[in-house]
């Protein structure tokens, strides 16, 4: 003899409500979870967009600074510090920018830059240029950009830079 079971159908009607709202919650949970990654990476884009700009508002000032001889005029001894307006620490204010984008934010204080006299020596081997006859004036040009106070980043770059110039007697 065999029995049949059969199941009430009363019995059935409140298990599909409760899978049912499990895998609501489930897929709830997995909505926010990618969410809060989503708003967390659009975030490290954003910080990352602000550093790399900031790195490149230092460094064209750089640039523009190395590219312009009448920036850099060798004079004073050692220690000496060229800079841009409103920079502390400064010898003589001779690094400025023609009108544009790097002289705006130099104006607003975003951006400034130092150009200290480090060595005066020989010129460097192999650069074409005699050791009896010139001087190599050994600078470390120096870049800030700083918004970080309106949340544009901050970046600071120094670079190396020979003057060469005919030796006087």
């Amino acid at each position: 003899m065999t029995h049949k079971h059969y199941i009430n159908k009363r019995q059935q009607i409140g298990s599909v409500l409760i899978v049912s709202l499990i895998i609501l919650m489930v897929l709830s949970i997995m909505g926010l979870t990618s969410m809060r990654s989503s708003k967390l990476e659009l975030r490290m884009a954003g910080n990352e967009q602000v550093m790399v700009t900031a790195h490149q508002a230092a460094q064209s000032l750089i640039d523009a600074v190395i590219d312009d001889p009448t920036m850099t005029p060798v004079i004073g001894d050692i220690g000496f510090t060229l800079c841009s307006a409103g920079q502390p620490n400064c010898d003589m204010a001779t690094i400025s920018m023609p009108i544009g984008p790097l002289r705006t934010e130099m104006m607003t204080n975003g951006l400034g830059a130092t150009a200290e006299l480090t060595a005066i020596g020989p010129p460097p081997r192999g650069s074409g240029f005699s050791a009896d006859l010139f001087v190599g004036n050994h600078y470390a040009v120096n870049a800030v950009y700083d918004r970080a106070d309106q949340g544009l980043g901050r970046a600071s770059i120094t670079q190396g830079l020979i003057v060469i110039t005919q030796e006087t007697f």
